[in-house]
């Protein structure tokens, strides 16, 4: 299976609700979660791709790792489109990488499926996840329980050829200072074209920091047993959504 995981090194000192801006943290961050990642035994193949344009050698270390443990690594780093990011928020950001894993990265070629993680996120039970997903679904999850309007967009996972389709364009009707972020553009997304999206068969255990809000990510393993249990009807998507 391939993970995509999406990163911003050295974001611009202009760029809006960023609570960690020191590109050194950020890059040991990165390499914390990949390191955890590969060792994880879930995926074959990582693309880790950066639009800051930091250098991929940055992360040449990683490589060796990533052979120990028999997965494929690729680096992609990029000078995406500061100024639109500044105007329009980091979601932006986000779908700009992502179209640019999907034009440019060798790994994905002969791929079906991909798995989407946010850097610098850890998400522990990760193997367990993967095992049960099945290559023909969309999987979302909602951020929380009283959030239900709205799509998680820190990990999720689908066809490749269905995010080129329908997802891959929407990323410029990003507008964060209008409230109109990247989880309601994917949501709109799967609302108006009628995807059927299930809820990842265990519910992820993440752990990490935001870059943007700061905020720390951490997880109570008995509440998620409670979850794991809720998943499995589907309960973590919005109304529209749910099985009926």
């Amino acid at each position: 299976m391939l993970a995509i995981i999406t990163g911003t090194i050295c974001p611009s000192g202009d760029m809006k609700q960023l609570a960690i801006c020191n590109a050194e943290e950020r890059l040991e961050q990165y390499k914390k979660s990949l390191r955890v990642f590969i060792g994880s035994g879930a995926f074959s193949k990582i693309v880790f791709a950066e639009n800051s344009n930091y250098g991929a050698k940055t992360m040449e270390d990683l490589s060796d790792y990533a052979r120990k443990n028999r997965v494929q690594l690729e680096i992609l780093s990029f000078a995406g489109n500061t100024v639109q990011s500044i105007l329009q928020g980091k979601g932006y950001g986000e779908g700009e990488i992502m179209q640019y894993v999907m034009e440019h990265s060798e790994l994905l070629k002969g791929e079906a499926f991909f798995v989407k993680i946010t850097g610098r996120l850890q998400v522990h039970n990760i193997r367990v996840i993967t095992k049960k997903l099945k290559d023909q679904r969309t999987y979302f999850n909602i951020p929380n329980r009283t959030r239900k309007d709205i799509y998680d967009t820190r990990i999720y996972a689908m066809p490749i050829e269905q995010f080129r389709e329908k997802f891959m364009p929407v990323y410029t009707q990003v507008m964060d200072d209008e409230g109109v972020y990247l989880e309601h553009v994917y949501t709109r997304q799967i609302v108006n074209r009628g995807i059927r999206v299930y809820n990842f068969p265990v519910y992820p255990r993440i752990e990490g920091i935001s870059g943007s809000g700061g905020t720390i990510y951490a997880y109570s393993e008995w509440k998620c047993k409670i979850r794991d249990v809720v998943s499995r009807f589907n309960y973590y998507t919005i109304k529209k959504n749910r099985k009926r």
